[in-house]
């Protein structure tokens, strides 16, 4: 509630649906919940009735590990399974295997940029130089900070992220409601993860787009090497530093001093990797490193300067643009929206995997479904645009 009131006075006003209007404001979070639990995509469509269909076979447990050609007609796939090999033959294969391990399956069965698959080995079945190639996500970095105790809202329930914040960086350029944030009341399963908030801001309006999807060998065991390059265009690097700052600066109002402290710019450093795994050692740990960030305030200071805080402090980043830059350029992550790598486009366009309708251009019988087929990512979380393409 306070943060609400904070953004209402900072200029985002509380708007009644994310999915209405297209505009500057915070929202509460619309989630595809029943009784406080994520209703996913198999649980809302793979339904008792759908599951009895007699021409519908779910495979747990099985690894499809290459697809199967007849010249350049796409027939089936091989699987793997309990160290066993099957093979399905198929009218029609759809490969929705997202935007990392789609383009995978393509590269390997020789579908891709030509001179890339001859240093591999593989016999170039199309040479489709988009596979693999532009791929996106929406870059993001966060403001975190300790909640003191009468705060704190964990375990009232099982949701973590109560706002969502939708604004224009005022970039010079930019088009309107570039920006998303949200609003997180817990930053990890242990016990400080309960203490730390985070406001997670991401561009939303991403220009980004010379990540890749490579193969490092033909076998299909391994996986393939992956590098989002996030920040490859400067237009993206500026507008987190500018949202970093901006929101950052929340934390100095009189009304946030009550809710939250201590705010420092947050990392997934090798620190935080370290206690990430869910194991009664790090529980214990962080159980510990909790009763003593509840204690005195200096050593609570102390203890995050010391023990989470990765690089400089906040005051630093505030005022010194190289530091800045390059704290968002080692902190900046993903937020799990990985599109792009196998995108559909027009006949003439050279970049082009699939057509309006998803089927890969030059062979037959193959289709892709996923959010590897996206044009660019879009201003959104990528699941129901995903969830839509699938329907269509």
């Amino acid at each position: 509630k306070v943060y609400s009131q904070v953004l209402e006075k900072s200029g985002l006003p509380l708007r009644p649906d994310q999915n209405g209007c297209f505009e500057d404001g915070h929202f509460p979070v619309p989630i595809s919940n029943v009784a406080d639990q994520r209703v996913t995509a198999a649980m809302g469509y793979l339904t008792a009735e759908v599951r009895k269909r007699e021409n519908l076979r779910i495979l747990t447990g099985t690894q499809v590990s290459g697809l199967v050609f007849e010249g350049h007609r796409c027939t089936g796939v091989t699987t793997q399974r309990d160290g066993a090999e099957a093979h399905f033959a198929a009218r029609e294969v759809v490969l929705c295997s997202g935007a990392i391990h789609s383009p995978a399956h393509l590269l390997r069965a020789g579908i891709g940029p030509g001179a890339a698959l001859r240093a591999l080995g593989i016999e170039v079945r199309v040479d489709l130089p988009g596979v693999g190639q532009r791929l996106m996500d929406h870059p993001s970095i966060a403001v975190a900070s300790f909640i003191p105790p009468h705060a704190r809202i964990n375990g009232r329930s099982a949701r973590h992220i109560y706002l969502v914040l939708r604004f224009s960086s005022g970039v010079e350029g930019m088009p309107g409601g570039d920006m998303g944030a949200t609003l997180s009341s817990k930053s990890a399963w242990h016990a400080v993860g309960d203490q730390i908030g985070t406001m997670n801001m991401w561009v939303n309006k991403t220009f980004s787009e010379a990540g890749t999807v490579t193969l490092a060998t033909p076998d299909w065991r391994v996986h393939p090497d992956v590098d989002f390059n996030l920040l490859a265009d400067r237009r993206d690097l500026e507008r987190l530093m500018v949202s970093f700052r901006r929101f950052a600066a929340l934390h100095a109002l009189p009304e946030l001093q009550g809710v939250a402290s201590d705010a420092f710019g947050a990392s997934y450093s090798d620190k935080v990797r370290a206690v990430a795994d869910m194991t009664p050692k790090n529980r214990i740990l962080t159980g510990v490193l909790a009763k003593l960030l509840d204690g005195p305030a200096a050593l609570r200071k102390r203890l995050i300067n010391q023990l989470i805080v990765e690089g400089d402090p906040l005051d630093v980043l505030m005022t010194d643009d190289e530091a800045l830059e390059a704290f968002v350029r080692k902190a900046a992550v993903g937020v799990w929206h990985a599109s792009c790598t196998c995108r559909m486009g027009a006949e003439d366009d050279p970049m082009a995997v699939t057509d309006t309708a998803g089927l890969v251009r030059g062979v037959e019988g193959l289709r892709v479904c996923d959010a590897s087929i996206f044009p660019v990512v879009p201003r959104a979380n990528t699941n129901i645009p995903t969830i839509m393409v699938a329907e269509k």
